[in-house]
């Protein structure tokens, strides 16, 4: 298997090779979260172990929504997750090749889930479809990932990856 930092482009790999999708919260994590020693960039290549890192077009969707209409903190972690995206050359997989339903499905459930939870649930089902791990620190997505057998690499003790 190629190393994650050759694999660019949505034709460089197969949906067969080990994929860890990450979530917005923890590129966010360096600048909104407290443990700034961290370096994410060195933990993920560390944890993924020859896999793929990548992110959903939904997934940085939702970061340049944060980017333009958060203020603060927050706003200053989305920019830094874009960022780190571009240094790690994250390749961005699209929904709609994986599943073109999934948007739909998710459209449909938008009136029972709060506004933060659109994103997760295309996530989560994508991750799903696709048997990949998901790589996060929002403990409420984490449960919900474990209900759907979804392994998930999550932050321990802010110091180490921990996959499940």
């Amino acid at each position: 298997m190629t190393s994650n930092r050759e694999k660019t482009s949505k034709e460089s790999f197969k949906y067969k090779d080990r994929i860890i999708l990450i979530d917005s919260s923890l590129l966010m994590l360096p600048v909104a979260g407290k443990r700034r020693q961290l370096n994410i960039e060195e933990a993920l290549y560390s944890a993924s172990e020859g896999g793929l890192l990548a992110i959903l077009d939904s997934t940085l969707e939702e970061l340049k929504i944060l980017r333009e209409k958060a203020k603060g903190k927050k706003k200053l972690a989305a920019d830094f997750a874009l960022e780190l995206i571009k240094r790690m050359k994250l390749p961005v997989l699209y929904v709609d090749e994986i599943d073109p339903n999934i948007r739909r499905e998710v459209e449909e459930l938008k009136k029972k889930l709060k506004k933060w939870e659109v994103h997760d649930e295309i996530l989560a089902r994508a991750a799903e479809k696709i048997n990949a791990i998901v790589a996060t620190t929002d403990m409420e997505l984490v449960r919900r990932l474990r209900k759907r057998g979804v392994p998930v690499l999550y932050l321990r003790a802010g110091k180490w990856f921990v996959i499940e």
